[in-house]
């Protein structure tokens, strides 16, 4: 953009205060080129009045699935993206070793939106998540967790890879997986990302392999060994884990998050690190949508609007240790920006199995712009496969 943009009128998110300010934004050469209470428009500016409305970093997805067309349940980033008000996407292991250089030059180097990455600890990644009747899950076979790969595939790519992701899905055939990511992670000095599912394993079992800075993604799935003791608190082993230094993620939708389970741990204050959406092609036009429904569910649960927004820009951006370039609203940063409407009203959202919440107000986002550039969708479509189960495979918890 070679002419200047000024945002004025609107309320910004300041992550050093955790709060909005009333602020002006002047961007310019793709960066943020002041940030002040009053902005006086000069010559050859483009002045966007957006009074009334909230002005934040573009937001961190921290988990969803990214590889399109490598995995098939992932998403095209940049169709979701200027909807959104999401600039950075968190692939949660939907590659592994044997692919991620494919997803690398045929996926995230092409996109418009900031593309990163856990790598999964299986070589072969997610490629077999999804497709009905096959049977086959990416850590049913010792022989692909291959280490020696995967640290390659690491240390060539640290630019991108920001974790490394094990699936403790529920019939895991031993740990492993668990065994090989604490491995890998102490060679390479990055954080585990663990998916939680319903006993076998347990929970105990999993976080026994985890450090401090780890993560535990899909705290509020449902079944019969939630993360919830049978008087509705949450039990003493997830706050234990917390107390030691694991960190959560939310990957809040499909069938790992459901609204009542949520509703009660955020009212006890077990809150998400970091938010995000699990997005997948079965949930992106249904129940998840974007990063704005789920942080509107959040605050339907009780999260505060500014917690929210710290947990979905600045908080993720310093876990991965890039607020200098994501996340933040700072003089010289990118200008990763996007801005909301906060929207009253009589809301209702969806869980997976149709448990439904209420809220007097929602997040929806008005205008994404990545790197100064207002973003647009792709004229594309990305193709969902017949042989994809798009049902809810968890309909029978216990």
């Amino acid at each position: 953009m070679s002419r200047k943009t000024l945002f004025t009128g609107g309320q910004v998110f300041d992550g050093a205060a955790r709060t909005f300010v009333a602020k002006d934004i002047l961007i310019s050469g793709g960066k943020v080129d002041r940030i002040a209470a009053s902005i006086a428009a000069e010559p050859e500016t483009d002045v966007v009045d957006i009074s009334g409305r909230l002005a934040a970093p573009g937001l961190i997805d921290f988990h969803m699935h990214a590889f399109r067309y490598g995995h098939f349940l992932s998403v095209d980033v940049d169709d979701v993206a200027p909807d959104s008000g999401t600039t950075t996407f968190i692939d949660a292991g939907s590659s592994g070793s044997l692919h991620f250089l494919a997803f690398r030059e045929y996926v995230i180097k092409p996109a418009k939106a900031n593309i990163l990455a856990f790598l999964n600890i299986s070589a072969i990644g997610q490629t077999t998540d999804g497709v009905a009747g096959l049977g086959f899950h990416d850590n049913d076979d010792d022989r692909l967790l291959h280490i020696a790969s995967a640290r390659e595939t690491i240390e060539k790519n640290r630019d991108i890879i920001v974790g490394i992701k094990v699936r403790a899905y529920t019939g895991l055939p031993n740990l492993l997986a668990m065994q090989r990511a604490r491995e890998l992670a102490d060679l390479v000095n990055l954080p585990i990302m663990v998916h939680t599912a319903p006993a076998p394993p347990t929970f105990e079992d999993v976080i026994s392999y985890l450090r401090h800075g780890d993560i535990i993604t899909h705290p509020y799935h449902g079944g019969a060994t939630n993360i919830l003791d049978g008087k509705g608190n949450v039990r003493p082993e997830y706050v234990a884990a917390r107390e030691r230094g694991i960190e959560v993620d939310l990957g809040l939708d499909r069938f790992h998050g459901l609204l009542p389970i949520m509703q009660a741990c955020v009212a006890q204050g077990y809150w998400p690190d970091y938010i995000s959406t699990d997005l997948t092609t079965t949930n992106r036009h249904t129940v998840v949508f974007d990063m704005p429904t789920t942080m509107s569910k959040l605050m339907a649960c009780g999260m505060s609007l500014d917690e929210t927004f710290a947990r979905s820009t600045i908080d993720p951006a310093r876990k991965l240790g890039l607020d200098d370039r994501i996340g933040v609203l700072r003089e010289g940063a990118p200008a990763d920006l996007a801005i909301f409407d906060l929207q009253p009203g009589d809301f209702a959202f969806h869980d997976y199995d149709g448990n439904t919440i209420h809220a007097t107000q929602r997040l929806v986002a008005d205008q994404t712009y990545r790197q100064g550039r207002r973003m647009v969708r792709p004229d594309r479509e990305t193709e969902v496969p017949d042989f994809l189960n798009m049902a809810n495979p968890w309909t029978n918890y216990d």
